[in-house]
This record gives C-alpha cells, structure tokens and sequence, in this order.
C-alpha cells in the first residue's frame, strides 16, 4: 500500500504487523501532519467479529485521553478498508530501550510511574488493555511514555469477543487469570506492568518457558527470581512492589493502579534523597516531609539471637537503672524505632512506636519532647535522612544538635506474631545509660499499652511525672486504638507536608473508616488544601474533630480549637490567644506557628504576622513549612533579596520534592518576571506531571495565546484519582473561550458542567457554576439571567452555616443591574450589619462589594474611595482590581491606573490569599488592553494606544458577543490610523 492515497491520507512507509492490524505510517494531506494508520487486513475484514474486534478498539481506546496513552484520531472505512487514525509517535518501544541499554533504577522508576498514570486513565473508563507488554509501549525522544496498541481492550459489561479458553497476547506477559482463560479486570493489566517493570529492572522477563502451555505453566505456578539478583541497586521496598504487583493471587495483588503508582512515587522520592549530596548546616531550610525512610538495614547475629530469645519469651517487662536521671527542665529525643525482622520498617512499626511514645511522654510534667519531624530534620541536614537505624553516634549527633539532655533508643525485635522491644535511655553529654526496658508478649494489636507502658518507665526513669489524672490520657484515647488507622495517618502526615493534597486527603479518609473517632485524623482532613475540597465538608471534618477534641493530648486540642475559633465562631482573636497559649508551653509546635500567623494577617497585623513567622524559622531553622511561608510574605512586601534567601533555603532541604521550585517560581512571578517563573513551573512539573504547577502553566500558556498548550496542561492537571482536582480542571478549560471573548459558546459549556456538578453534587464547583453564568450574562447584558443565577448561587453558599457572605455582593450587584437599586442596597447594609467587625476581612469585603456597586453605577470618585479603603491595608504585591483600575482612570488618575493596568494584563495567577475583582482574570487581562489604549490615548501617547488596541482586538476577534469595548476599540483603532495617514 505504500505510495497509495486511503482518503486523505497518503501512505509512506509500513511500520508493523500484529494479529489485529497492519501498521502504516500515513501523511495527513489536510492537516499537513505525519499519521499512523492501523488497516484491519483484508482477510479479517470480511469477518464480522473481527471487525467488531477492531471498532471495539478503536471506541475503547479513543475514550481516552492522556499524556500517556496514544490519541485515536478517527476511525473510517475507504473502498472497504476499515482504519484507526492515531497520532504518530516517534522513538523507541521498551522492548528496544532494555536490548541496547541497562536503565537506571531511576529512569525505570519514571517509566513506569509515566505507565502508572496511563493505565489509570484506561482504568477509570472501565477499560483493561489485555495486552501490556514492553512493545507496546514508546518512549519519546523528549521521555515521555505511551502505551499503545489497546486492541485487546474490553470495556466493563461489554459482550465477551475472546472466545473461552483462547489466549491472546504475548504469553510471557499474560497473567495468571489470562493465562488459565479466566475473566480478567484491571488487576490483570497490573500484573502485566509488573513484569514490564521486572523487564526495565533487570533487562529479564520473570517467567520463562520453551512453548506456550509451559510459559503458562510458569506463570500459574513459579516465583520470580528476586530484582536483586540481577540488578543490585534495587532497593528492598522496590523488590516488595513488584512481588505485589506479581501476585498470583489478584486479590493479594494492587488492587489499584494508583496505589501502586503511589509506592513507586515515594520510592523514586527516596531514591533521589538517597542520591541528594548532603545539605550544610549553613543552608537549612523548612522542615522536610518526614519520608517513609526506605534502607535496607542488615541484621547482626547478636540481632538475630535477640529476635530468637524473645520470639519464645513470655509476657513481661524488664527495667535495670545504672543511673537516676533528675533534672527539673529536662529534654528527651525520641530517635527512631530500629525495626530488626523488618529492616525497611514497611508495616511502619518502628514509625507508629516512636511517634506514639512522643505523643505519650509529651503529657509528661516537666518534660520537653522534641518532635520527629525536628529530628528528622537534622537528620536529614546530616545527610541520614533515609537511615532507619540510628547508630549511637549518629544519635548523639542528632540529640546535641537537637539541644537535648536525654535520648531514647529503641530497637524492634520482633513484631510477628508477638511485639518485642528493647529500649536505653542515655545521657546525651556522657553517652552513660540511664535506664534500659525490655518489653515482650505484646500482640499487634496491644501496640498502645506497650507504648503507655515504656512510656511510664521512661518517664520513672527521668523523675518526672504525667500530668495530673483528670488530664493524662492512655495513647489510644489520645491518637486511635486502630493501629491501621494510624498508620494512615503517619501517611497522610507525610503527603501533606509534600503538598501531594489528594493522596494526602486518601490516606485521612481511610484512617477514619477504621476508626470513626480518630480526631487528629478529621482535624487533618480538614486543614487541607480548599482547592482541592468542598468548604463544608472541611468544616464538617472540623466540627467533628471539635466534638472529639477531649480525646487528643493538651496541644492538639488547643490546635482544633484554635482552628474552630478561626473557622466556625469567626472569631480571629480568640484563635490567636489560643494559639500564643500553645506556643507558650509548646515552643516548638511549628504548625501552630503558621496557624497564628494566617491568624494575624487576617486580623491586617502583618507585623505581628512576620513576626511570628520569623519566630517559626528561630524555633527550627530545619522547618521547610516555615521558610516557605515567609518567603511569599517578605515577596508580598516587595523585599526581594530576603524572599529569595528564604526560598533557596527551602529548596536546599527539599531538593526532591516539586513545592519548592512551584514556590520559587511563584515568587519570580509576584515580582513580573513571567520568564524566570515559566523555568521554575517547569521544573515542579518534571517531578510530577499533575502537580499545580501544571495549571500555572496552563494559564500562562493562555494568556499567551497559546489556546492547545492550556488545553494540554489542563487536561494533564485533571489527570488525577481526586475528583475535586478534576472538577478544577474542567472548570480551568472553560477559560479558554473566556479569554477569547466566546462568551454564548462558554454559557453553553457552563450548563453542561453545571448539570455534571449537580449530579455529583460537589457543592463548591455548583456555586462557583453559578457565579460564572452570573459573571457571563451580566457582560452580554442579559441582567435577569445574572440575577437568577446570582440567587441561585446565594441560596447555594447558604447551605454551609459558616459562610456569612453567601454571595451577597454578586447578588446585590445583579439587583442593581436588573434596575432595582433599593433591593441592591438593602442587601449591602444587611451584609455590612453581618460581617463587619464580626467576620475575618469582614470590613474589607464589604468596600469591596460597596465599590463594586458605585462603580456599576458609574459613581467612580466613591468607587475608588471604597476600593482604597479595602486595599490599602494589604501589602504592596496585592493582585490588581480591575475595577479599581478602571475607576482611577475615569476619576484622571492616569499613572495609578497605567500602573495598575498593566499589572492587570498579566497577572493570572493567585499567589496570596486575596481574590479581590468580581470578574475572572481571563476576562480582564484582555479587557486591560482596550483601557490601557484609553489611558495612552488620554495621556498623548498615540503609538502604544494603537498597540493596546490592536492587541485587544486581535484576542478577541472572534468574540461571538456584543461588547462596547471591543465597538469602542474599533473606531478608537480607526481614528488613529486615520490621523496617523495624514
């Protein structure tokens, strides 16, 4: 066929032949691209199954749509030839890449991560490849992965068209289920990639056989040789997560493509703090996140006769005192858990009893504990971050530079089927033994009396005593009684701090189900990010927290309640008083810091909010939170040299992580330097595809014009398990016909996503629906649809007990434009009665919708006094107000309004906690340009009004809307061409 012409594609070259297709490399002579051509061959054509085969893969495969599986053009029949049109991929299948080169851990790593995400997609279409192998998958030249080829997919329910009993695919990658003629799920695509991936690691299949029934046989029957073997860089937990996904079992096997994607995340993270060169002291920066710190540790055989002697001890508990430790302001470390049969500690048992004893001995009188996360923190500044077994020497190191008097060792000695641990406490300036306790018989789920138990012998063996008896809490009332739940939480724990929300989010979710009274675990599902979460269930996971904050220890209840006064009663200063109570007798709570900090800027101290933030830095130089957070505020301030020393001190302790280079990029933007900030986004996003980052691209992408790049990085933003992330995403793409002015096309698009909303109920994406129909019929001037949909959205926000604006500002601006002034203002005095001096930023957000109102009504003078009044209290780096802008310029104030317009046209993205315009940016950075033009015109300079004009227009030359601007634009546009020919 080579040379023929099929439709409008001509054939170039034939590429590949499989059991269901020909492959061709094709030239689109419409759209002037390279293609590939799949043709079903013509002895199968005249088969009706076949041929059903073949549409069934193409209906499958064009469902999806991801950065990491192949796009299906079309699908089309010419003179009897049945094709796919698909998108040519140039570079190499994985079967190529492990003939001509060992891969590195880390490059197998981010393979499979990549097909990871791609089979996820497939897997929430309900679609199963059914033939995942390593050529049928691509690398591009650029790194990034493809699965092709799902000409075996099966979408859920669909009539089988594999008849029982037949095997079709490559043998060697076949699952147990496939390879006995099973039914097969999405579970069998997992196993396949798990000998794709055994194929990256070790350039070996798993299992071998001379013919097929004895592949078969092998795949059914025998084990895998271990990674190690022939690949000694391959860590322990990696070995684990290929047996994983290689269970015979599938029900032993990942149940989830993205939980295993997750194991693989976390260990391509801790393979690169593993290869990370040690960061000097010099250089400290926020607090890392406390990593599931994955060594393999070798067992000594004086371990190994320990593990022996108690695995047949009884019961019981031993204590022998070498010295009484007295001391009225003592200090203790509790280091890590030495985990000696689990070497990887990959049940997390040495994590859950070191920070279960931090918790109880905390309660302690008298006593100073240091937190974890700070230990952790100069463990990882001494270059240990991924050492689990804490040497001693490497201790002590840890303690001094800790500021610390006392330290606990503790080693796991057995954890199946009973728990036995030893533990030393030690002087830290001497290295002399203060007491030593050795504790057995425990079972699992006893984990929490042991841990009550040793941490009452530690703390006899300090000469301190727990707080009195009406307030000292067993560790299972204080945390949960589910040793599962909290290992949940020590995993969302350790998301969060990365900023990975939606895992994060996950892990919280599941604590609860096991254990429905775990209060931290509601108090930390209800911190997380908004973006990613609906308000009201956030404040239901806080309320619920609150009801059960008598059953978590003194500072984590003062932390709930410090959050309710903030978030529930509205009342900012009490939240504040509580958490200067924590501070004061837990100094080195560094949450609390950032918490009393919001507490202060939201009350418009910010000096008292910098303050605290650099009290947060002075109380652990090693916290990465705090050196992120004062970078924004010094750059919010305009004092760039000390946001950018702070920044590169969070990057130096997070070099692994995206958050810092997001933040660094960030602060490149709140400073105007779009260029620098673009290098920064994009490498966030090299270390993970769907991190925000991404929608930070996508808008820059947007605003310049760019409309496929935006819809790309989108799309790849939404490429993600959370639905709150995927409805962001959506919502995100609807600002491309924005930006273009299309306004009707985007009410039409708007009703779509308002009915996929309301069915799914996410009840933050229903109201923000409804603003933005508000927002559109207002600017086509359909002023009774904006007051129907303001109503709706009001009545809406309503719904959550808490939110005392419920949109109140939107809907008085819709009465006023549907020519009901007094109902407009009888609003606005009931919403300043409700919020003023009542609600955080209540006053500001009253002149705001105040201004707003004058300025509708042309009363520009009184507008920007009420604009001034809420923005002059807010710093320098404050997101510009277009309607602020706009009314400088009607009132003569050319320069503040060129100054601020300007601004207008590019800043896009929200780097502070202030959304201050009632009109989304994708709106008025184009309209920025048409009053630029105006204001340039006013002050004399005719060359660049043209130039704002014509900008303008060319953005939105297929406005599909009747705007005055952009008339305006035109005859203002003409008049200057006009008098320029003279």
């Amino acid at each position: 066929m080579v040379g023929q012409t099929v439709s409008h594609y001509k054939i170039l070259e034939k590429l590949g032949e499989g059991g269901m297709g020909v492959v061709y490399r094709a030239h689109d002579t419409k759209l002037d691209r390279d293609v590939a051509l799949k043709f079903l061959p013509p002895y199968q054509a005249s088969d009706t199954v076949e041929k059903e085969r073949f549409f069934h893969e193409a209906r499958a495969a064009s469902a999806l749509n991801h950065p990491n599986v192949t796009t299906i053009h079309e699908i089309d029949e010419y003179n009897g030839q049945v094709f796919i049109t698909m998108e040519m991929v140039e570079g190499k299948t994985l079967k190529q890449l492990v003939k001509t080169e060992a891969l590195s851990v880390k490059k197998a790593l981010e393979i499979a991560i990549q097909i990871c995400d791609g089979l996820a997609a497939a897997a929430e279409k309900g679609i199963v490849h059914r033939d995942i192998k390593s050529d049928n998958i691509i690398q591009t030249s650029k790194g990034q992965v493809k699965i092709m080829d799902f000409g075996l997919a099966k979408i859920k329910g669909a009539s089988k068209l594999t008849k029982t009993g037949s095997t079709v695919g490559t043998a060697a990658y076949m699952s147990p289920e496939q390879a006995s003629g099973e039914e097969v799920d999405h579970r069998s695509d997992i196993f396949s990639f798990g000998v794709v991936l055994y194929e990256l690691l070790t350039g070996k299949l798993p299992f071998k056989g001379d013919h097929p029934a004895s592949l078969a046989y092998a795949i059914i029957n025998d084990e895998p040789q271990p990674l190690a073997r022939f690949n000694d860089k391959v860590s322990a937990e990696l070995q684990r997560i290929v047996v994983k996904a290689l269970a015979k079992d599938r029900e032993e096997r990942y149940q989830s493509v993205n939980d295993m994607g997750a194991d693989l995340r976390r260990e391509r993270k801790n393979w690169e703090y593993a290869k990370s060169t040690t960061v000097p002291k010099a250089e400290a920066a926020p607090r890392p996140k406390r990593g599931l710190l994955k060594v393999l540790i070798p067992t000594s055989a004086v371990a190994l006769l320990a593990f022996l002697f108690f695995l047949f001890n009884p019961f019981k508990v031993e204590v022998s005192h070498n010295q009484t430790a007295a001391a009225s302001q003592n200090a203790l470390a509790v280091m890590y858990f030495e985990n000696i049969p689990d070497p990887e500690d990959k049940d997390h048992t040495g994590e859950m009893l070191t920070n279960l004893l931090i918790t109880a001995l905390s309660q302690a009188s008298g006593l100073e504990v240091v937190s974890r996360q700070r230990l952790y923190d100069i463990q990882e500044e001494m270059g240990k971050a991924d050492a689990k077994k804490i040497t001693p020497s490497l201790a002590s190191k840890i303690a001094q530079r800790a500021g610390v008097r006392t330290m606990l060792l503790g080693t796991v000695l057995q954890s199946q089927p009973k728990l036995a641990i030893t533990s030393q406490l030690i002087d830290v300036s001497t290295g002399k033994i203060l007491s030593s306790h050795r504790l057995s018989g425990y079972s699992a789920d006893q984990m929490f009396s042991m841990v009550d138990s040793l941490a009452l012998l530690v703390r006899n063996g300090l000469n301190v005593s727990s707080s009195p008896a009406a307030e000292a809490k067993s560790v299972a009332e204080a945390t949960t009684n589910s040793p599962e739940a909290y290992r949940s939480y020590l995993e969302g724990i350790e998301l969060n701090k990365k900023f990975y929300t939606a895992e994060a989010k996950a892990a919280f979710n599941r604590a609860i189900e096991l254990d429905s009274n775990f209060a931290m675990a509601y108090f930390q599902l209800s911190n997380l990010s908004l973006d990613l979460s609906d308000n009201l269930t956030r404040n239901g996971a806080l309320r619920k927290a609150w009801q059960l904050r008598d059953n978590v220890a003194e500072n984590e209840r003062l932390r709930i309640e410090a959050a309710y006064a903030n978030r529930i009663d509205n009342n900012l200063a009490k939240s504040a008083e509580l958490l200067e109570k924590l501070l004061q007798k837990y100094p080195h709570e560094q949450d609390a810091y950032g918490g009393l900090a919001s507490a202060y800027e939201n009350l418009q101290a910010y000096e008292k909010s910098l303050k605290t933030r650099l009290r947060a830095v002075e109380s652990d130089s090693l916290d990465k939170t705090s050196w992120n957070s004062l970078a924004y505020r010094y750059a919010w301030f305009n004092q760039r040299k000390p946001a950018f020393e702070a920044i590169d001190r969070y990057l130096k302790l997070a070099p692994a992580e995206p958050n810092p280079y997001d933040s660094k990029g960030d602060l490149y933007y709140i400073f105007g330097e779009l260029d620098s900030a673009l290098y920064w986004y994009q490498k966030a996003v090299s270390f993970r595809m769907d991190f925000a980052s991404i929608e930070k691209l996508g808008n820059l992408a947007l605003l310049r014009g760019d409309y496929a790049g935006a819809q790309a990085d989108f799309r790849q933003f939404g490429s993600t398990p959370d639905k709150f992330q995927k409805a962001a995403a959506e919502a995100d793409l609807l600002l491309i016909p924005l930006h273009q002015g299309k306004l009707k096309q985007l009410e039409k698009q708007l009703q779509d996503k308002l009915a996929l909303d309301l069915a799914q109920k996410f009840r933050q994406e229903i109201i923000n629906d409804y603003a933005a129909l508000r927002m559109t019929a207002l600017e086509t001037g359909d002023y009774a649809a904006a007051l129907k949909y303001a109503q709706k959205a009001s009545a809406e926000a309503k719904k959550d007990p808490n939110n005392k604006y419920y949109g109140r500002g939107g809907l008085a601006l819709a009465w006023l434009k549907a020519g009901n002034p007094q109902t407009a203002y009888k609003i606005l005095d009931e919403f300043k009665r409700d919020v003023v001096g009542k609600v955080s930023l209540g006053e500001l957000n009253y002149n705001l919708a105040a201004g707003f109102l004058e300025y509708e009504r042309g009363n520009y003078a009184a507008a920007v006094e009420k604009f001034e009044k809420a923005v002059n209290n807010l710093w320098p780096n404050r997101a510009p107000l277009y309607e602020h802008a706009v009314s400088l310029l009607k009132t003569g104030r050319l320069e503040e309004a060129v100054s601020e317009l300007k601004r207008l046209c590019w800043w896009v993205i929200d780097t502070d906690n202030f959304n201050l315009s009632s009109r989304p940016w994708a709106l008025t950075s184009v309209k920025a340009h048409y009053w630029l033009g105006v204001a340039y015109e006013q002050q004399g300079n005719k060359a660049q009004a043209r130039e704002e004009y014509e900008k303008f227009l060319e953005i939105w030359k297929e406005a599909d809307f009747n705007s005055p601007e952009l008339a305006d634009a035109k005859i203002r546009l003409a008049k200057l061409k006009q008098t320029a020919s003279k």
